[in-house]
């Protein structure tokens, strides 16, 4: 038995990193401080639910950081693994392990165990200490991402429709992962001349944009061995969702200042186009490591780039004539969430038969006040979807009016 094996045998207990553990404790003492004295005022006042609510988050937060920092640990005895946390405590032996795979989130990195029998998994955390001994545990356990990665690699070199030899094959993932990087390039320059070049610019390119989703749904569905979106870390294939997220958002921002009269006179189009970009996309929903938060950032981005490229379809270059209002301001708001969002307070106009909400930049709100007064233009489309833009009421460019 080599040197490493006899280690993995004795019992190891890890506990958090002790960075990890001060800054626990540091933001678990004042969280139950603030707890006993919400519960001192909640005491001394009448309307005591609200306080003894309060008393209750803050307790409750600053006992679970303080457990978190003193009782988390990992404990590994021959072939069991234990992971303790505040409250919990999960254990498997290493025979009814499938396999681990090292997952990546805004959080930071940790490993899931997957257990036999569709158990539930477990789950390191990535603040643990760790020796000798605990990697050499871990590498007794079946590396899933790298199983995964070999799985792929293996059918592409086989998969005759890609060459005539196992190397001509795995060239071809070489090209993909270059075509991929092209379709990104593309993406940014089509939205950067969209957005910020002469206005002859903007249709076409917009255009060039809504066609990025469309050809890489295609590459998806012609070569799924060699093209994936929200691939795991150690997938071989090429990665296709940065095109993805640079066309949605590069045509929601080309569609900036455009206002519908009504929703409803595009909301159909828009759900279809939803449809459909999910259904182009998905492979994704099987092959990531979490279906659920797949789908929503595919509806995310799907949703952004319908309703965009129908905005685009319908105003983007829009000749057609126009009627012009002069609005009152009645009042002004802003909306916070992970970005401010400015809105000025319009009377009724044109087909406003009621009071009625204006996006506006930063700038503008806060050169705005109500009495003021702001210019819109009003157009059918070429979708028959009425649509409006704030413009200057003088020469001057928008964010420069005094």
């Amino acid at each position: 038995m080599s040197t490493s094996e006899q280690i993995s045998t004795r019992r190891h207990e890890y506990r958090v990193k002790a960075w990890f553990r001060s800054l626990f404790l540091i933001l678990g003492a004042p969280a139950i401080a603030g707890g006993i004295m919400m519960c001192a005022l909640a005491l001394k006042g009448t309307n005591t639910s609200l306080p003894l609510l309060m008393t209750a988050v803050f307790l409750f937060f600053g006992i679970y950081l303080i457990a978190l920092a003193m009782r988390s640990r990992v404990i590994i005895d021959g072939n069991r693994i234990e992971i303790r946390g505040a409250f919990t405590d999960r254990f498997a032996d290493l025979n009814e392990i499938e396999g681990y795979r090292t997952v990546s989130s805004r959080n930071g990195k940790y490993t899931q165990f997957y257990l036999n029998n569709g158990r539930r998994t477990l789950t390191l955390a990535n603040h643990f200490d760790h020796d000798s001994a605990f990697d050499s545990w871990i590498r007794r356990v079946a590396d899933l991402d790298k199983r995964d990665r070999d799985r792929i690699l293996e059918e592409i070199s086989q998969h005759e429709a890609l060459g005539s030899t196992p190397q001509q094959r795995l060239a071809a993932l070489g090209q993909a992962k270059t075509y991929s990087v092209f379709a990104l390039v593309i993406a940014v320059a089509a939205a950067v001349a969209a957005n910020f070049g002469t206005p002859a610019l903007y249709l076409p390119f917009s255009i060039a944009l809504a066609l990025v989703p469309v050809t890489l749904a295609i590459l998806l569905h012609r070569s799924p061995l060699l093209y994936a979106v929200f691939k795991r870390k150690d997938d071989p294939r090429a990665e296709l969702l940065y095109a993805l997220i640079v066309s949605s958002f590069g045509l929601l921002i080309r569609a900036r200042g455009i206002h519908f009269v009504s929703l409803q006179s595009i909301g159909l189009v828009v759900a279809l186009l939803t449809l459909a970009y999910l259904a182009a996309f998905y492979h994704s929903f099987f092959e990531s490591p979490s279906p659920t938060r797949t789908l929503f950032a595919l509806l995310l981005f799907g949703m952004l780039y319908s309703y965009s490229a129908v905005a685009v379809a319908d105003a983007v270059g829009d000749e057609s004539t126009s009627t012009r209002y002069v609005v009152s301001v009645v009042g002004k708001h802003y909306t916070t969430g992970r970005s401010r969002s400015y809105y000025l307070e319009l009377d009724p106009w044109g087909p406003m038969l009621q009071a009625n909400s204006l996006g506006v930049s930063k700038t503008i709100y806060d050169k705005s006040s109500p009495g003021d007064q702001v210019c819109l233009e009003l157009r059918p489309g070429r979708l028959n979807a009425a649509w409006y833009t704030q413009v200057s009421c003088s020469n001057a460019p928008l964010d420069s009016q005094p």
